[in-house]
């Protein structure tokens, strides 16, 4: 199950709040796991290519990402990731499926990049009509979730943030006004703690972070790479003070289409880790571009504009699921590289209003913030990383 955080210790069970979901699971319904899953076995057969050293006729900027990745990694890496590859592509087209599904049925000679293998193999068949309508419930799940209720704000009504209209009525909600003031949330870093040292010869590990934040509206920002500590043993920690470590600072978006959702992609790596987190934030954007396409492809004209925008519950159905298949990609990519990048996590905080009340409920105003736990694992190392949201002016 995913952890869910920022509840209140002296607010009531039915008055718990669980908005932050850290490394969030798959949509159940069929429909959007079959897509998300092909979206998925497509990249993988892309890396597995890049890998193996094929340089295809036809490279898309997919390919042409992973084969500069590539490139950025130590020789000894690159020489067992080819052989990984290889042998993976080597097999049957039977023994292929197994590691990339439908696309197993492409060996190393017939690959000719990324788009040619989608159109050789034909587009997803999944049923467009209960795929919208299986995105829509996911997306309307997630509303509920942010959805406090209503003894938990002062306001009467959950509203979007317009000063302009708000002046006008009479009387103005207070509630709506004390909101209207926060205008950015920030993700804090606090502290790491080293529960285990990795299996690395050096005595002491040299641990660094980054990774990448994504807007309500899908916009994807660099968390630029930053060293924690060039000398973590066992039992140590390193606590940053005040609010934290600011990571990123999102603009809250006041528009209505509630739920919001925020994103980030956090890594951990020993020492430097080649500019992961530049091919991090790129992997997001054309993540995001091929499972907008797919469902395109699957709904037809259906799904109109809202594919333009993360908003509203169809949105939010989409962003989180990037969000997951991110994910997925991220650490099967990192299973390649085992020797110096530690774990990544995605780290998911939806919002279902924009007022004074309902950040006080979401525990975003505490202070001291609420943290939340994520534990990494990777290397033969065990960290514990302890981070928190908070909104402000």
């Amino acid at each position: 199950m995913p952890t869910k955080t920022l509840t209140r210790p002296a607010a009531t069970a039915t008055d718990q709040p669980s908005l932050v979901v850290v490394d969030p699971q798959a949509p159940t319904a069929p429909e959007v796991r079959a897509l998300l899953n092909d979206v998925a076995d497509q990249m993988k057969l892309s890396f597995a290519m890049a890998a193996a050293g094929v340089q295809p006729a036809q490279a898309t900027e997919t390919d042409k990402l992973f084969q500069a990745m590539l490139a950025k990694r130590p020789q000894t890496q690159r020489q067992k990731a080819q052989a990984r590859a290889q042998s993976m592509l080597a097999g049957p087209a039977a023994s292929r499926q197994n590691f990339f599904g439908r696309y197993g049925a492409l060996d190393a000679s017939s690959y000719k990049g990324l788009d040619h293998a989608e159109a050789t193999v034909g587009k997803v068949k999944v049923d467009g009509v209960k795929l919208q309508a299986a995105l829509t419930r996911f997306g309307e799940n997630d509303a509920v979730q942010v959805d406090a209720a209503p003894s938990a704000f002062a306001a009467k009504k959950l509203v979007a943030i317009d000063l302009a209209k708000i002046r006008k009525l009479k009387p103005i909600d207070p509630d709506v006004i004390a909101g209207a003031k926060y205008k950015k949330l920030g993700l804090f870093l606090n502290s790491v703690h080293c529960l285990e040292e990795t299996s690395e010869l050096s005595d002491s590990d040299e641990i660094a972070m980054g990774g990448t934040a994504t807007d309500p509206n899908g916009a994807t920002h660099k968390i630029s790479q930053f060293m924690v500590s060039n000398d973590f043993d066992k039992g140590e920690k390193r606590v940053y003070g005040g609010r934290g470590k600011l990571l990123h600072e999102w603009n809250i978006v006041k528009t209505g289409d509630w739920p919001h959702v925020y994103a980030a992609v956090l890594v951990m790596a020993e020492k430097d880790e080649g500019g992961f987190g530049d091919f991090l934030q790129k992997l997001w954007e054309m993540v995001g571009d091929k499972v907008k396409q797919a469902i395109a492809g699957a709904v037809g004209s259906a799904i109109g504009a809202a594919l333009g925008s993360f908003f509203g519950p169809l949105g939010t159905a989409i962003g989180a699921g990037i969000g997951w298949l991110l994910g997925l990609l991220v650490n099967w990519i990192i299973s390649w590289f085992e020797d110096d990048i530690v774990a990544s996590k995605t780290i998911l905080l939806g919002l279902g209003a924009a007022t004074k009340s309902y950040y006080d409920w979401a525990g975003l105003t505490a202070n001291p913030a609420n943290q939340f736990t994520m534990n990494y694992n990777g290397d033969g190392g065990r960290y514990r990383v302890r981070c928190s949201l908070s909104v402000y002016p």
